[in-house]
């Protein structure tokens, strides 16, 4: 069986090496026949799992220390490292967590019990109830699970919408599954077919990825798909993950400045390096576009207190020709790498920061991100100074209620950013999305919620948003003439989102969400004196079994 499946994955690899430097194409191949000295490995979790903010929650009351930080996603035999931390934590003080985050740590573990019984084998449980399967299977090779993937958003507004694009209806179906084969490799694959009804930006079918996923329309509606899938070795000193997935870096809530979950998937061969309180990670991406479109990145992250941590992160954007290796190069910086190919490619840099207080149990964090600066130009109206700031705060449990979270967050991007002048093939997007922060150029975003957990099953939440764009985005595609602009210029979109959340677990895995919002407009996708107030209800159901 494991020699069918490196065969196979040879194969599948094949086309792509081709178009890599052979050094490159060369290692890949080194690892990919590499059975020895590989270490026990496991999957990602999904960037959308309900895990990854009850362990941030966890994190905060001081339960565990994450080597994976703010570099998203984490492997499940990480996440089950944290689940043992956690769990002696709460055997030497049982009032850390409380009746309702102790049935969700339940949860979890089932969640997470085959992990878990490679690390220990005997792990304290309560509920012996494990994840749900569609089909399992097990031999001496390997030990695989298939899950059906279910689900359906209905959206209805009282007047226009303020968000272009967003469909009144998706209905979604799939299948995902992960095998480990022998402890020496993982995969993973996890694909769905959405159709959508009740757009107003499709027009017809299209299968341009610089527009966006592939469309098509039938008697059902627009139909489209996204799929991720991968294959993840875990080396003596690194891991390695090759294949079709997301990478997300930094502490933001809703989002990421340098690389969020907004984007959608890209192939890349992604290598992650952790040493005590310290984790390098790098990779590069092949993106989709009309043309060849590549993403390298690379991010160092240091934790010098258990209390404080901070990275610094390069990314660089480039196509129209092959692979360069300079960006493939692990050991060497971008902003040089460019300089030396002609100063040609669009090239990003970010700093963020995590810095906790143990109590009253409240984090504050944030990300700085540079898409050109001068320090001897104007700040705020300078073409040459494009940059974004993301600061945020969480706070568990404030003034002693329990199972009850409080946020804020604030985003302020300036005109451009994401943007590049000589080439719309560097433009910081994939399939048509922004690869960082889903809010785009020229806007701010303010934004508060409050929380409240009832029972491991129930949720209930309020939340406001402040939400302003200018003109100065992606679609502006010329420099200004005096290489002077405002932020916020033009005509300002500006919208006030007042919400109410619940959020309820109806079977293990099963979730109905329903959101209200009443939102006032003034100038409606930027059209002066386009003012309206709406109510939008979104119900969201899903299912993974």
């Amino acid at each position: 069986m494991q020699q069918l499946t490196i065969r196979y994955f040879s194969k599948l690899w094949a086309i792509n090496l081709l178009k890599i430097p052979k050094i490159i194409a060369s290692l890949l191949l080194v690892f990919l026949f590499l059975p020895s000295g590989i270490q026990s490995q496991s999957a990602n979790l999904p960037l959308d799992h309900w895990a990854y903010t009850f362990l941030e929650r966890l994190e905060l009351k001081g339960l565990y220390v994450s080597e994976d930080f703010d570099t998203a996603p984490y492997s499940r035999q990480a996440i089950a490292e944290m689940i043992l931390q956690i769990t002696e934590n709460i055997k030497q003080d049982s009032t850390k967590i409380s009746t309702v985050e102790r049935d969700l740590l339940e949860q979890l573990k089932g969640e997470f019990h085959e992990n878990l019984h490679k690390i220990q084998p005997k792990v304290e449980r309560r509920n012996k109830e494990n994840e749900r399967h569609l089909w399992s299977w097990r031999n001496e090779d390997f030990v695989g699970h298939l899950d059906l993937l279910l689900g359906q958003q209905v959206r209805v507004e009282s007047k226009e919408s303020v968000d272009s694009g967003i469909a009144k209806s998706i209905t979604s179906w799939g299948f995902g599954f992960r095998v480990n084969f022998k402890e020496s490799m993982a995969v993973f694959f996890e694909g769905r077919s959405f159709v959508l009804s009740g757009t107003d930006t499709i027009e017809n079918r299209f299968f341009n990825p610089s527009l966006g996923l592939p469309v098509s329309r039938n008697a059902l509606g627009d139909v489209t798909d996204n799929a991720s899938g991968y294959a993840v070795f875990r080396l003596p000193w690194f891991d390695l993950e090759i294949g079709r997935d997301l990478v997300e870096w930094g502490p933001g809530f809703r989002g990421n400045l340098i690389l969020s979950r907004n984007s959608n998937f890209y192939d890349l061969f992604k290598a992650t390096f952790r040493y005590e309180r310290l984790k390098y990670e790098h990779f590069h991406g092949f993106l989709n576009a009309e043309r060849t479109k590549y993403l390298a990145g690379h991010r160092i992250e240091v934790r010098p207190l258990d209390s404080f941590r901070f990275s610094i992160n390069e990314t660089v954007v480039y196509g129209g020709r092959s692979v360069e290796f300079l960006y493939a190069n692990p050991f060497f910086p971008f902003i040089i790498a460019e300089r030396h190919l002609g100063n040609k490619d669009n090239n990003l840099v970010s700093i963020d920061f995590t810095w906790f207080l143990r109590q009253p149990q409240l984090k504050f964090y944030g990300e700085f991100l540079f898409d050109d600066f001068n320090p001897r130009k104007n700040l705020f109206h300078d073409f040459v100074n494009k940059w974004g700031v993301l600061l945020g705060g969480y706070w568990v449990d404030p003034f002693g209620l329990s199972n009850t979270d409080f946020r804020l967050e604030y985003v302020r991007i300036q005109p451009f950013v994401y943007w590049h002048n000589l080439d719309e093939i560097n433009f910081y997007t994939n399939y048509n999305n922004f690869m960082g922060h889903w809010l785009g150029p020229d806007s701010d975003d303010f934004y508060v919620e409050l929380k409240k957990r009832f029972h491991k099953n129930l949720r209930f939440g309020l939340s406001f948003e402040r939400r302003r764009r200018g003109q100065n985005d992606l679609s502006q595609i010329e420099r200004p003439p005096d290489l002077k602009f405002d932020f916020l210029g033009g005509v300002v979109a500006k919208n006030s989102f007042y919400g109410a959340t619940i959020e309820w677990q109806v079977l293990r895995d099963m979730f109905l969400n329903a959101t209200y919002q009443f939102i006032q407009t003034d100038n409606l996708r930027r059209v002066a004196g386009q003012d309206q107030n709406n109510h939008r209800l979104l119900v969201n159901f899903s299912l993974n079994y």
